[in-house]
């Protein structure tokens, strides 16, 4: 992350105003003065400097006589575009969108497995080439790019900590590698989980809401938002729940060295290997999927038991953090049985407290929501109010 992005934003400050512009919390100039206690004319001040950015924009509201209560001030959605990119085990997704977060363009490409970070890399920033060429954006109005990854990531460095599927990727800095290619104002790498949580948070309607959101696929991960606010821990481990020992048996060895971890004993890479040792056919997660609905009862009491084995660290969780809701995602989130077991083992560890009003449902957007999440990520990141307080004090307007 940029430093520009960290510089500390006083109430009242150019990037303050900003802040409040976009979340909607003040869009004229006379609720800004109200909300930041600033004259008038300071505020008159702070606008103009955010409006020669080019970012902001001031309108006429639609129906009004004019005056100057009746301007806002808003963001130009058309003023750059954000690129986001996901890698997945076999899969990368990439995309475009505008600072309204709206994805413009997007594409998804099968990987190999064995391929090194440097090679998958080099393809995202090819495919965010030809993206931004689809939709006539020019690299100059590229304000940055969100890169998710589906293991630990050390949130200080942005560096990739043992994931359990690509081992191979230990250590690796994707923003380095990246630099290789392109200088962008802004790069944001965030573990896959977490992305999920940001963009499952923005769909409740709640700013300030608590809630849990648990991506299952061949890996298990989770992230955590608490009073509106990604919670990443003191080095960016926070809802690392893949890895946690269960009463069950590992059907898979794991990178993490805990005996019978969660992902060994109930990620999707686990089912997998417990239906093929039924004499199942599964290449993928699609066949996985198909066969949750068996009618063989063996069949279904390995999806049950993975329920369970996820339920029982969920409630730990639960009863930790205290969330409102919990969204269970991935490709195992439509999994009747899964869910079922999941729900009830987790209610039954629950503290009364805990699960009072707790609400625990599968998402309504099983494959999108780790790329949306990117492009929200790298929106925060892109339009941080920092950012306007260096663009501001770089152009001598301050």
């Amino acid at each position: 992350m940029s430093s520009a992005a960290q510089v500390d934003c006083l109430p009242g400050s150019v990037g303050d105003v900003s802040r409040l512009i976009r979340t909607g919390a003040a869009s004229t100039r006379p609720l800004l003065a109200r909300r930041t206690g600033l004259a008038p004319s300071t505020v008159g001040l702070r606008v103009e400097q955010l409006l020669k950015t080019g970012y902001f924009a001031e309108v006429g509201v639609p129906g009004s006589r004019g005056g100057g209560h009746a301007r806002r001030i808003a963001l130009v959605e058309s003023a750059a575009c954000v690129a986001a990119a996901v890698i997945g085990e076999r899969r990368v997704k990439v995309a475009i969108a505008n600072l309204g977060g709206r994805i413009l363009a997007q594409r998804s490409a099968t990987i190999d497995p064995s391929r090194s970070p440097e090679a998958v890399v080099a393809e995202i920033w090819q495919t965010t080439q030809a993206l931004m060429t689809e939709v006539h954006v020019d690299i100059r109005d590229l304000a940055g790019i969100a890169i998710g990854v589906p293991g630990p990531i050390e949130h200080a460095t942005g560096r990739v900590i043992y994931p359990s599927f690509m081992p191979t990727w230990h250590d690796v800095s994707l923003s380095d590698l990246l630099a290789a290619h392109v200088n962008l104002p802004a790069v944001v790498v965030e573990n896959d989980a977490n992305l999920v949580a940001l963009f499952e948070a923005s769909q409740t309607g709640r700013p300030d809401d608590h809630l849990v959101a648990v991506v299952l696929g061949r890996r298990i991960g989770s992230g955590i938002i608490l009073g509106g606010q990604l919670q990443r821990g003191y080095n960016g481990a926070a809802g690392e729940i893949s890895h946690v020992a269960v009463p069950g048996t590992s059907a898979i060895p794991c990178v993490c060295g805990v005996p019978n971890c969660l992902e060994s004993v109930a990620g999707g890479t686990a089912i997998a290997a417990r239906l093929r040792s039924m004499g199942y056919s599964v290449d993928d997660m699609s066949d996985v999927i198909a066969l949750s609905q068996s009618t063989n009862p063996d069949v279904l009491e390995i999806f049950r038991d993975a329920g369970t084995q996820i339920g029982i660290v969920l409630g730990s969780m639960v009863n930790l953090v205290n969330p409102r809701k919990v969204v269970l995602c991935g490709r195992l989130s439509s999994c009747v049985s899964v869910v079922a077991s999941i729900r009830s083992e987790l209610f039954r560890r629950c503290l009364p407290i805990s699960a009072q009003d707790l609400d625990v449902s599968a998402t309504t957007d099983v494959r999108g929501g780790e790329l949306k999440g990117a492009v929200q990520a790298i929106l925060d990141e892109a339009l941080a109010p920092g950012r306007f307080e260096h663009m501001v004090s770089s152009s001598g307007d301050a």
